[in-house]
C-alpha cells in the first residue's frame, strides 16, 4: 500500500482489485467522505478529512486501518540513501518485498512512480527534486512524481531504487549528493538466529557466492558478508570485502557495503577508510555504528570533521552515540552481540555522562556486562565497586580479569589507599595481560602517574622513553608529564650516580627533541645539575653556557653566577672573572643584604669576587668588595683573611656576629649546640685566645658555658676558655 495527501483528500492506492462497501463510512469523526474506484492492477481509495491531521495506517492481517488518534504513534521514516546516481529507498521493517506500480494523479493528471510497502514514510525534509522527478511526502510507502519516460522505480532486495534507463539515461543526484539526513546504512540483516543456522546460513552463502555468476557475484559475496557478520567472524567478513571490492570498486557506494565495513573495522580493531566514523543516518542503529567507529578512529583523522574541542567532550559524544543505540544489540545475532556488547557498554561506564549510563541499567547483570557496571561504580566511587573489581580481577576471560586489575588498582591510586610505587610496580606485572586486553596504553599512562607521584623520576623518565618506543605516532600523550619530570629534575639532582646516569641519557634524548625554549631550559637546567653531582665539571660547563643563550636577563644572571662558581672551583680564574664582568659594581643590594636571610644576586656575586681575587692573591681587592656586605659568608671570608694574615682581633671582630643566631646560656634547658656551631665557637675561642682577648673568652665562658654541660666537648671547652675562678691567667691556644 501507499498513502499519501491530496489537498483535504488523502488517496491510498493498494495492489489488486478490492471491492469495498463505502456508503456507510462517510460522516465518522473527521472523515467526511470515503470512496473507490478499481483499476487494473490497484484500487485507489479516496478519503476526505475535516482536518489538517494526517491519519497513520498501519498494516492488520490482510488489511489496513486508518486513525487520527492522537495517542496512535506514527509509522517510522523510509531509511533514504543513495546508490551511485540513483536514490534508495528502503521501509523501516522487512515485512514482505515491495511492489511498484505507476498511475496518472487524480488531481494533476502527472504520472506517478508508487512503491508500496507495509511500512515507512516520507517526510517534508525528506522530499527530493530533481531534472524530470520530485520525490513527494507521504503517509506511508513512496510517491514519485515524474515527467520522463526515463525514470524508473524498481524493488531490488527488499528496497526501492529511482533511476533512469535507456540511451538518453542522466544521473538523478550528479550535482546534488544526499544529505546525511535521512540516510541509513541499516540495509544489513543482523538478526537473531541459533548457533547452527547461523553456521548453516555461512556454509550455504559461501556455497551460493562460489556458483554465482558474474552479475549477481557482488550480491552473493554480501550476503557471505552478512552471514560472516552474524557470525561475529571479523577475519572472514573482512576478507570477502576485501575481494569485493576489488572486483567491484564502485559498491563502495552501497549502503549495505558501508555498513558492513563498519562492522569489518570494529570486529578486527582496524579503522580502513576513516570517512566511515561518520557514515548513516540518525536511526538508533545509525549511531551505535557511528559511535563504534569513533572508538576506533582519532577526533582529527575523521574526513569531514575538524577536530574540536577536549578530548573529553569527544568521547562523551561518542558515548552519547553508543547509548542511543545499545539496546539494538539485543535484536543481533548472539555471536555478534557477544563480541560488540562488552566494548560498547565499557566505553559508555568509562566516558558517558549520567543520560548515557543509565541505558546499562536495562541490561541484565550478566558477564557482558559485568564489568562495564562495576568500571561505573569505580567511577562513582559507589561503596560496593571495590568488591566487584576484586571479583571479577579473579574471572578467567583474559578480557576481563587485567581490565578489572587495572580499574582496581586505577581506584587505589586515586583513593590514595595503595602506595604509588606498588601501583606502578603491578601495573607494570600485568602489563602483557593488558596488552591481550587491548588496554596496555592506557596502563602505561596509569603507571608513568604513578611513579611521578612516587617521585620515582628515574622510573618515570624510563617509562616515558618506552612510551615512544611503543607508540612513535602517539608521543603527545606523555608531553605533559615529560615537562613534568623534565621540570622536576631541573630542581635538584638525584641521590645516586646511577640515577644521575640514566637521568643524563633521558635528558640528552629529551634535549633533541626537545620543541619549546621553555622546556628546552629545564633540560639544559637539569643536565647541569647531574654533571655536578657525577663530578664532571667539563660536561657541566658546557650545558650551562648552552643554558646562557636560552635565559631572560634575570636567569642568565644567575646562571652567570653558577658558571662563576664552577669555573672558580677549576682554578679557571679568567673565565671566572668573565662570567661576573657584566655586573654593575657598588649596586646598592650589596650594602643593604641583612644577617641571615636571603642574599641578593649582587651579594653572590660581590662575594664570588672576593673569592676569586682571593685565590688571585689580591688580599686587597678582596676587603674592597667585603667591605659593605653583612653577610655571614662576607663575615667568614673576612675572617679566614685575618686568620691567614695573623691577625687575630680583626679575625675576632669578623666573626663575633656569627654568635648573634646562637641560643644563649640561659635557653640551656631547651637547647643544645649542633656540632657546626660548636666549630665555630672554638673557633672564635681559638683566635681570641690567640689575640689574647681576654674579655672574649669570658663572654663564651658564660654564654656557652651552660650548654657545654654533659658533652663530649666540654673538658676542651674549658680548657680553651678557662673557669670563671681561674680566668685571670692567660690560656694558650698552642700557637
Amino acid at each position: 500500500m501507499v498513502a499519501f495527501r491530496d489537498g483535504q483528500n488523502i488517496v491510498v492506492v493498494a495492489a489488486g482489485q478490492h471491492v469495498l462497501d463505502t456508503a456507510g463510512l462517510a460522516g465518522i469523526g473527521p472523515f467526511t467522505s470515503v470512496s473507490s474506484r478499481l483499476l487494473p492492477d490497484v484500487t485507489v481509495i479516496t478519503i476526505g478529512l475535516s482536518d489538517g491531521r494526517d491519519p497513520v495506517l498501519r498494516p492488520v492481517g490482510a488489511g489496513w486501518t486508518v486513525s487520527v488518534a492522537a495517542d496512535v504513534k506514527p509509522q517510522a521514516d523510509m531509511l533514504l540513501g543513495q546508490d551511485g546516481n540513483a536514490l534508495t529507498f528502503m521501509p523501516p521493517l522487512e515485512e514482505g518485498l515491495p511492489q511498484v506500480v505507476a498511475l496518472d494523479d487524480p488531481a494533476s493528471g502527472r504520472r506517478l512512480l508508487l512503491g508500496m510497502t507495509r511500512s515507512g514514510r516520507i517526510q517534508q525534509p525528506m522530499r527530493r527534486t530533481g531534472t524530470g522527478f520530485s520525490v513527494r511526502s507521504s503517509l506511508i510507502g513512496v510517491v514519485v512524481a515524474a515527467d520522463s519516460d526515463t525514470l524508473e522505480l524498481r524493488q531490488t532486495a527488499g528496497k526501492l531504487v529511482l533511476d533512469t534507463t535507456g540511451p538518453d539515461s542522466y544521473p538523478l543526484m550528479a550535482s546534488n549528493r544526499l544529505q546525511p539526513y535521512g540516510s541509513s546504512l541499516s540495509g544489513v540483516s543482523l538478526g537473531t538466529g541459533k548457533p547452527e543456522e547461523l553456521r548453516e546460513a555461512l556454509r550455504r552463502s559461501v556455497n551460493s557466492a562460489a556458483l554465482a555468476s558474474s552479475g549477481d557475484r557482488f550480491d552473493a559475496r554480501m550476503r557471505v558478508a552478512q552471514a560472516a557478520a552474524r557470525a561475529g567472524n571479523g577475519p572472514l567478513l573482512g576478507e570477502v570485502l576485501q575481494v569485493a571490492l576489488q572486483d567491484w570498486p564502485e559498491g563502495v557506494e552501497k549502503p549495505d557495503a558501508r555498513r558492513l565495513q563498519q562492522i569489518s573495522a570494529v570486529l578486527n580493531a582496524r579503522i580502513g577508510s576513516s570517512n566511515l566514523a561518520e557514515d548513516g543516518g540518525n536511526t538508533p542503529e545509525d549511531q551505535l555504528w557511528r559511535g563504534m567507529m569513533r572508538m576506533l578512529t582519532p577526533p582529527d583523522t575523521r574526513v569531514g570533521q575538524v577536530a574540536s574541542g577536549s578530548a573529553e567532550s569527544d568521547r562523551l559524544h561518542t558515548a552519547d552515540l553508543i547509548a542511543t543505540g545499545l539496546p539494538v544489540l539485543e535484536a543481533y545475532a548472539k555471536p555478534l552481540r557477544d563480541r560488540l556488547l562488552p566494548s560498547a557498554a565499557q566505553w559508555v561506564a568509562r566516558y558517558g555522562d549520567e543520560g548515557a549510563t543509565k541505558v546499562l541499567d536495562q541490561f541484565a547483570d550478566g558477564p557482558q556486562v559485568a564489568l562495564a557496571k562495576a568500571l561505573l561504580a569505580a567511577r562513582r566511587n559507589a561503596p560496593d565497586a571495590e568488591a566487584m573489581l576484586s571479583i571479577l580481577s579473579h574471572d578467567p576471560s583474559p578480557l576481563v580479569w587485567p581490565v578489572a586489575k587495572e580499574a582496581s588498582l586505577r581506584l587505589a591510586f586515586k583513593k590514595k589507599t595503595l602506595n604509588p610505587q606498588a601501583v606502578a610496580e603491578q601495573i607494570d606485572g600485568i602489563l602483557p595481560a593488558l596488552r591481550i586486553a587491548k588496554r596496555e596504553s592506557e596502563g602505561r599512562l596509569l603507571q608513568i602517574d604513578a611513579l611521578m607521584e612516587g617521585n620515582n623520576l628515574e622510573g618515570a623518565a624510563a617509562a616515558v622513553q618506552e612510551w615512544e618506543r611503543l607508540y612513535p605516532d602517539d608521543a603527545a600523550a606523555v608531553e605533559p608529564q615529560r615537562a613534568d619530570i623534565i621540570h622536576r629534575m631541573a630542581q635538584s639532582a638525584s641521590p645516586t650516580g646511577r640515577q644521575n646516569m640514566n637521568e643524563v641519557a633521558f635528558l640528552k634524548d629529551a634535549l633533541a627533541k626537545a620543541p619549546v625554549d621553555a622546556l628546552r631550559r629545564d633540560i639544559l637546567d637539569a643536565l647541569a645539575r647531574r654533571y655536578e653531582a657525577l663530578g664532571l665539571p667539563d660536561q657541566e660547563r658546557e650545558a650551562l653556557r648552552n643554558l646562557l643563550g636560552s635565559q631572560n636577563d634575570a636567569q642568565d644572571m644567575n646562571v652567570r653566577i653558577r658558571l662563576a662558581k664552577l669555573e672558580l672551583d677549576m682554578g679557571d680564574l679568567k673565565a671566572a672573572r668573565q662570567d661576573l664582568a657584566g655586573f654593575a659594581e657598588g649596586s646598592p643590594d650589596a650594602a643593604q643584604a641583612l644577617p641571615g636571610g636571603s642574599s641578593s644576586q649582587s651579594v653572590e656575586v660581590a662575594l664570588l669576587k672576593a673569592r676569586i681575587a682571593l685565590a688571585d692573591h689580591h688580599s686587597d681587592e678582596a676587603a674592597g668588595q667585603l667591605a659593605t656586605i653583612r653577610d655571614p659568608r662576607a663575615w667568614d671570608l673576612r675572617a679566614q683573611m685575618a686568620e691567614k694574615a695573623g691577625e687575630w682581633p680583626r679575625a675576632v671582630e669578623a666573626l663575633l656576629p656569627l654568635l648573634d643566631g646562637l641560643p644563649a646560656g640561659q635557653d640551656a634547658t631547651k637547647a643544645v649546640l649542633s656540632p657546626e656551631q660548636q666549630a665555630l665557637v672554638f673557633r672564635i675561642g681559638g683566635d681570641a685566645s690567640r689575640a689574647q682577648d681576654q674579655q672574649t673568652l669570658k663572654n663564651l665562658q658564660t654564654r656557652f658555658g651552660a650548654l657545654m654541660k654533659g658533652t663530649p666537648s666540654e673538658s676542651v671547652f674549658h680548657l680553651l676558655v678557662g673557669s670563671r675562678e681561674e680566668a685571670s691567667s692567660p690560656v694558650s691556644a698552642g700557637g
